[in-house]
């Protein structure tokens, strides 16, 4: 199984989730201690002088779900994808024939099944665990090397937590981190990062099926990503609670920073993400590629 290949067709957007990984760290500490989005002092020298506040704990703990979830989705997504509703597959029909984006360089060389699917979902898995905690790794360097003092605020936020405070005073911050168990919320950021790309993924294979009902499914995934931002504003808050707790693993509405996301429920995730790509597996053996 050569990871090359793989990383040929998905280094652009490596780089892309990588910055856009960053600008949203960068995003979710400014909106903790600074006193707006330009207030960039707050990387050196200044912040809001806002009282500590547990609301910026679940800022931090959960822009690692958000980040993840579109980093999924970016490096699942296929690249010039046409839509021939319908033909029949890759035969095509009247109107034309199909276009597949970057599967085309998958289907110019035979291959193992198992070689198609798993280098990309190994490579997006080794980006959802590494380039979230590194680019908060990053910011969280450079804020002690110049003895930020937003830093010291963040720090006494997250002294607020329940289950800090049982542990006394004068902690560090990775002490901090582990008593709001902060390694539940990085896998369940993974999970739900897996589902999306599990579920972004899936077009390029669904686009090839001969099932006409299964090509309209390609446009799911578009929907849920282009239109749930703004159908959650429509929804009652106990809707939007519930629906953010099934999908995202978010605490429902309530709870405070004694939530923690269940290992049920980042199991759950990671089975739906192995179903979808499993399915995908004997569509690829239906079609014959």
């Amino acid at each position: 199984m050569l990871l090359r290949p793989s990383l040929l067709l998905l280094r652009r957007r490596l780089i892309f989730v990588s910055v856009c990984s960053m600008l949203g760290t960068l995003a979710a500490f400014s909106a903790t201690s600074a006193e707006s989005f330009t207030d960039l002092g707050v990387f050196w020298h200044h912040f809001c002088g806002c009282p500590p506040d547990p609301a910026d704990v679940h800022i931090v703990l959960y822009s690692f779900t958000v980040i993840c979830l579109y980093m999924g989705g970016a490096l699942g997504v296929v690249t010039g994808l046409t839509m021939n509703i319908g033909g029949n597959g890759l035969t095509g029909s009247a109107s034309g024939p199909v276009t597949i984006g970057d599967t085309r360089f998958l289907l110019t060389r035979p291959t193992l099944r198992q070689s198609v699917l798993f280098p990309p979902l190994l490579i997006a898995t080794l980006a959802l665990a590494v380039i979230p905690a590194l680019c908060y790794l990053i910011l969280l360097g450079w804020l002690w090397l110049v003895h930020a003092p937003a830093l010291a605020h963040l720090a006494a936020s997250f002294s607020l937590a329940p289950h800090v405070r049982k542990l006394g005073t004068h902690l560090s911050f990775w002490q901090m981190l582990s008593a709001v168990h902060f390694a539940r919320y990085y896998a369940a950021a993974i999970s739900t990062g897996l589902c999306a790309y599990a579920f972004m993924a899936a077009q390029r294979w669904l686009i090839l099926s001969p099932n006409k009902t299964l090509r309209t499914i390609c446009f799911a995934p578009w929907i849920a990503f282009v239109f749930s931002p703004m159908a959650f504003m429509f929804v009652g808050l106990g809707t939007r609670s519930r629906l953010l707790l099934w999908t995202t693993l978010w605490a429902p509405k309530g709870q405070g920073l004694e939530y923690q996301p269940t290992w049920a429920g980042i199991g759950l995730h990671l089975a739906i993400a192995a179903a979808v790509l499993y399915g995908c597996r004997r569509l690829i053996a239906t079609v014959e590629l």
